[in-house]
């Protein structure tokens, strides 16, 4: 089976980013922003019904970064300063753990937003991982990490539950630090701990910004549906010579480049990896958020998943 999915945060619109700006400076109501909001919201619902894509994101376009809406969903987190994303030119707020983290569950619906998605679509969720939302953070408790990751797995296990009731069904993951290359075998099992917490054997490992086939046999037994691969970070031939009985996310078009890929190229990459890993199901995805991008570009990138998806059937 081939699927095609979106994997984080897209881009907001000009019109948007102004609209932001403006209420920034005093200039502009929130109920304005919020409509400028979810027009955005309908048009990217819009753009990924139209390729056809096998489930449908909001687009996180009010996440300011991928824990800050967490320090009003969880008790005990506080924003902190701003921080270099990784190797991008974005930046993140370090969240300050003060106290014990735990679900509360308010603000959830305002960063989720279930109510644009029709009735029908499959609703995907995407969350940070319990171990990289934990090592990115600041510890002010100082409880041991794989405690802090516990309380965040189960945080987490109970956010989940509620956006089932909501109508979710497919649930993302993103751990981009396990893919660092200074990652510690107590690592790895902390991770996987912390996934067999919140996942409960269902749901998607997403990787990026690192070479997975570092630690592939590890993820490959981890307790999870699906494992996402960034193939601008890990080379394809870190990933031969394993059987992988996981869906396989193909991150194959890339989210840090605004150059448009080729289907055709796309096309064999996944061919490809079929070969090599014989996974029993393959989605055809962005290695990481399209937020990097310019919105154009980002929007041309979503068809392109569902002109692969069809010639790769």
């Amino acid at each position: 089976m081939i699927e095609a999915n979106l994997t984080g945060v897209f881009p907001r619109s000009e019109k948007l980013v102004a609209a932001t700006r403006s209420a920034v400076r005093g200039n502009l109501s929130e109920a304005k922003v919020n409509e400028v909001l979810e027009d955005d919201i309908k048009s990217l619902i819009s753009l990924q019904e139209r390729a056809r894509l096998d489930s449908v994101v909001d687009g996180q376009l009010n996440w300011q970064d991928l824990f800050r809406p967490f320090s009003e969903i969880f008790t005990g987190i506080e924003p902190g300063g701003l921080v270099r994303w990784f190797d991008n030119n974005t930046f993140y707020r370090k969240p300050i753990i003060t106290q014990k983290v735990a679900y509360r569950g308010d603000k959830l619906t305002t960063y989720f937003r279930a109510d644009f998605i029709p009735e029908g679509a499959r609703r995907k969720a995407i969350l940070p991982g319990p171990f990289t939302f934990a090592l990115m953070s600041e510890n002010r408790t100082h409880r041991p990490l794989a405690d802090l990751v516990d309380d965040f797995a189960h945080s987490l296990k109970d956010t989940v539950r509620h956006l089932r009731s909501l109508g979710y069904e497919d649930f993302q993951y993103d751990e981009p630090c396990l893919c660092q290359p200074n990652r510690t075998q107590t690592d790895l099992r902390t991770a996987e701990q912390g996934l067999a917490t919140c996942a409960q054997g269902k749901g998607l490992l997403q990787t990026y910004f690192g070479d997975a086939g570092r630690s592939i046999d590890n993820f490959l037994d981890y307790p999870i549906e699906a494992l996402g691969v960034d193939l601008y970070s890990t080379p394809l031939d870190s990933l031969k010579g394993h059987s992988c009985d996981k869906a396989l996310v193909c991150g194959c078009v890339d989210g840090r480049n605004s150059l448009i890929e080729s289907p055709n190229q796309l096309k064999d990459i996944v061919q490809q990896l079929r070969e090599e890993l014989d996974p029993p199901n393959i989605k055809i995805a962005p290695n990481c958020s399209l937020e990097f991008l310019p919105s154009p570009v980002a929007e041309r990138k979503v068809n392109l998943l569902g002109e692969t998806r069809k010639l790769v059937r």
